[in-house]
This record gives structure tokens, sequence and C-alpha cells, in this order.
């Protein structure tokens, strides 16, 4: 674990950040991390946590967020890249493929930021308004953090506390002490947090009372503790602060970044001199570019495109008639597009290099707006959606009983898609099946559906059925790191790894 270290070094040599107007129109600072010149006032604070923002964002190194979808979406085989092949999942699941290396990466720099910041509020004189604040930030990214840890390994070590020599040799916490931790940060964090409301238009992408309850009732799902799942749910519902786009296509757009359907979303933004950043998270994300068809061309995507996620056509093709999610955000060669940053319309060529393949529309716009930073583009990448909690809310009321209002949530997402209303049926089977079946259509390419299959444990049926591919148990969960094992010799493997 001495990689948790390292981590807050190079990030104090590297990003020190003055909060601006904007929280996320920064300016990089001369110096270095101390607890002499810093941790003194708010925008020191803010500085530090904006870090947990950018590990999100991630980078051109294939962090934070494209590398979350990638991961997920090459497991569940719905995407392939360049050479559309889909992985081998015996040799992909390896504690030694640096995608997966890279996921435990970024949460554990999220957690080490957090329990960083809480260490230093304790004695900070800042007005007590930012110190509850930032309290409420730094609680909600550790617990996101262990969220994401937790779900995708099981067992991990459990640090609450800033780096020292001991945290090299710990060994791994049990999963369901990590789920009660993810609990205690998230339910401390909410009151805490501001609503979007008070936070302003300035600082919309902050986190927020609604982002926490979101996730609350998602770890609750983990426990199986529909009771509290439901209490969370119903914390974010009372805030009336959360809608439906009104169209699939409107809740992807640059000109409608941080709407009213977005939890949490990855924010990005200029930087003021106009310079590339290379670490990604002031400038611009790599799904679009990851995305779009490859070698598609400079006037339709960034850098050309690159293809390195898209999805196979049995994805394109098993969305129902008429639904609007495969009318507008997945293309197929032959099919017409026009993304709203390009000039013209195009027919995807039945040539291009990838013929067998779909191709996702959600970050695909077309190319950057930027000619400087062509390779890059400035819209934002959700992280969790209205959407997605609709259907977590449904499973929630099904599972407590409430079989016509858990269909009635998910219903709503159908509707949107123009699609017709489900029968509700007291059947399990028949509503997780349908269930899933809209989480599959409507969470395609993001964060968190793999993730689904998993908790539900209908991975095992989705991959025999969908694509001929029988699951080992020990997938349901990601294998540890072999590089953080070789460094710690006391940190556990998942079993059938």
């Amino acid at each position: 674990m001495k990689r948790i270290k390292y981590i807050f070094l190079c990030f104090g040599l590297i990003l020190l950040i003055a909060a601006c107007k904007n929280f996320l129109e920064t300016t990089p600072k001369d110096g270095t991390v101390s607890d002499a010149t810093f941790f003194k006032t708010t925008a020191d604070f803010d500085a530090f946590i904006f870090g947990a923002y950018a590990d999100m964002a991630g980078g051109f190194d294939g962090s934070g967020i494209a590398n979350w979808v990638k991961v997920q979406s090459f497991i569940s085989q719905e995407a392939t890249g360049p050479d559309e092949i889909r992985k081998p999942l015996a040799q992909y699941m390896s504690a030694t493929n640096d995608q997966i290396t890279a996921f435990w990466k970024t949460f554990y720099s999220i957690s080490a930021k957090s329990n960083q910041v809480l260490a230093k509020l304790k004695d900070a004189k800042i007005p007590e308004a930012d110190k509850s604040r930032l309290q409420g930030e730094a609680l909600f990214f550790r617990g996101f953090a262990y969220f994401n840890l937790g779900r995708a390994y099981g067992k991990v070590p459990l640090i609450t506390k800033p780096y020292d020599a001991s945290q090299n040799f710990m060994n791994c916490t049990p999963e369901d002490s990590i789920w009660i931790q993810v609990i205690a940060d998230l339910t401390a964090a909410a009151p805490l947090l501001k609503t979007r409301a008070q936070l302003g238009s300035d600082q919309l992408g902050r986190v927020t009372k609604g982002t926490a309850y979101a996730y609350l009732a998602n770890a609750y799902m983990y426990k199986k503790d529909w009771t509290n799942a439901e209490t969370a749910s119903n914390s974010l519902i009372a805030l009336g602060e959360y809608n439906l786009m009104a169209t699939v296509r409107s809740v992807f757009s640059e000109l409608t970044e941080n709407n009213v359907e977005s939890i949490l979303e990855v924010q990005y933004r200029d930087v003021a001199d106009g310079k590339v950043n290379w670490s990604g998270h002031e400038v611009g994300g790599v799904l679009p570019e990851y995305t779009s068809p490859r070698n598609i061309g400079a006037e339709y995507a960034p850098a050309g495109g690159w293809g390195e996620i898209v999805g196979t056509r049995k994805l394109a093709d098993s969305f129902e008639p008429g639904d609007d999610r495969r009318k507008e955000l997945i293309k197929v060669p032959g099919e017409k597009y026009k993304g709203e940053n390009m000039k013209e319309e195009i027919t995807i060529p039945l040539t291009i290099a990838q013929t067998k393949s779909s191709f996702s529309t959600k970050y695909w716009l077309g190319p950057s707006p930027d000619l400087s930073i062509s390779y890059l583009f400035k819209q934002n990448n959700p992280v969790m959606r209205y959407a997605e909690f609709l259907l977590n809310y449904s499973e929630i009321l099904f599972m407590k009983g409430k079989t016509t209002e858990g269909y009635a949530q998910m219903n709503k997402v159908r509707n949107r898609a123009k699609l017709p209303s489900l029968v509700a049926s007291a059947d399990q089977a028949i509503f997780m099946k349908a269930l899933m079946n809209e989480r599959r259509h409507e969470l395609n390419f993001e964060p968190n559906l793999w993730f689904h299959y998993t908790r539900t444990k209908t991975a095992a049926s989705f991959l025999l059925e969908e694509y001929g591919v029988t699951m080992n148990p020990a997938w349901y969960k990601f294998p540890v790191p072999q590089s953080e094992r070789d460094q710690n010799q006391n940190l556990c493997q998942n079993e059938g790894y």
C-alpha cells in the first residue's frame, strides 16, 4: 500500500490550486503541501478536495471515468476495442490487467484525499459553514470511494486516516465492514452537504445532499436493507430537485450540463491559459474519441475517432422496436447521424473500420469545438443520473412488496424512451428480467451497469444467454492488483484468482 503515500506527495506538487468563482476554474500555484503553508484557508481546503473531482475525471492515461466505462463494458462483453474482438474473460480478469489496477488506484486516491481533509479540518480556523460543507464533501468522497472498491473487489484494506507506515502492511477488511463504513460516511455526509439550489449556478457540479442520498440508497441495496434504501430514496425525492429530462437525447448534450437529471457528473472546463493539461481534469475527456467510430474523420469526431470502446451489434439489436434510446443513442454502419457539433449529417460508411460494431452517441457529439485540443472534448460525463436512481427505486419498492409502485418507477424511464408501460407482475423473476433489460438499454456505456448485474446475481445468465460465455464465479469480483500485493505481502486476493 506504499502507493497511497506517494499519491499525497505527487498531488501536493502538481495540484495546488486556488478556488475561484467557479470551483473548477483553477490556477496552479507554486510550492508544496505542508502544515506551515497549507490547509489554512477555505481556499486551501477547496483546492485539495478538488483533487477528488479531478480523480473522477481522470486523464489521458486511461484513468478516471473513461477507464470505469471501458472495464465494465469489456467485462459485460457488450463492447470491444478497435479489433472488434470481445475480451476473453479468463485472460482479461487478471490481477495484472492495467485497467483493473487503474480502477483500484483511482478510488484509493480519492479516499486518501478525503482522509487528509477530514484530519486537517479538525483544527482548521475557517468559517464553520465552510468547515461543515467541506466535511460533508470529504465524507461523501470517502464513502463513494469505498462504495466503488467494495462492489468491485469486495474485501479491501479500509483506511480512514491519513497515511502512516502501518498502512504498508494492512490486510483486507471483510466486505460487510466495508459497506458499514460506506453507509456511515454517506449518512454523515448528507446533512452537511448543500442542495443543488443552495449551491448556486456557479457551483453546480459539486456533490450535494441528493448525491449522498442516491449513493446511500444504492449502498443499502448491497445490504438488502430495503427499508433504509427506501428511506434514503424518499429523502432524495423530497428535495424536489431531480427529474427526467424530456428526451433521451437531451440528457447527453454539451448544452444541458448539470441538468435536472444529473445527480453526479464529471466536470470539464477550460484552463485559463488554454494549454493542455495532460491529467485531463481541467481540459476535457476522452470518451468522445474512445466511443466514436475508428477513423471516421476529424470533421466528425475528436482526433478523427479512435473506436476504443464500441458496442456489439447484439447490443444494438436488443432494443425493443420504437425505443428512442436505440434511435437517438446507438448508431450502426449505414445509419445517418448528425451530432450537435457536426456541421453536416454523416452516413456511417459500410466500409468503416469497425463494420460489425455499434456506436454510442452519448459522448460522440462531433469534433472538439476547440481545435487546439482536438483530441479532447469538454462535455461533462454522467456518473449517476436520476434515470438510474428511478430504476434502483423501482427495485427497492418491489422488494418491499410494493409491486405496482415499483413498476411505476420503471415505467417512467420506459415512457421517456417512447415505450409503453409494462403490466405489473408480482413474479420476482419476471420483474428482475424486465428491470435488468431497462438497465441494459438505459445505462450502457455508463459507469455502473456491470455492477447491477453482479449485485443482482444476474451476470451469469446474461453472459450465457447473450454471448455464450460461461461465468466463472470469481468474476463477480475484480482481482486485487498484483502490483499492490507485490508491495504488501499481507494483502489478500479474491478467491479464484
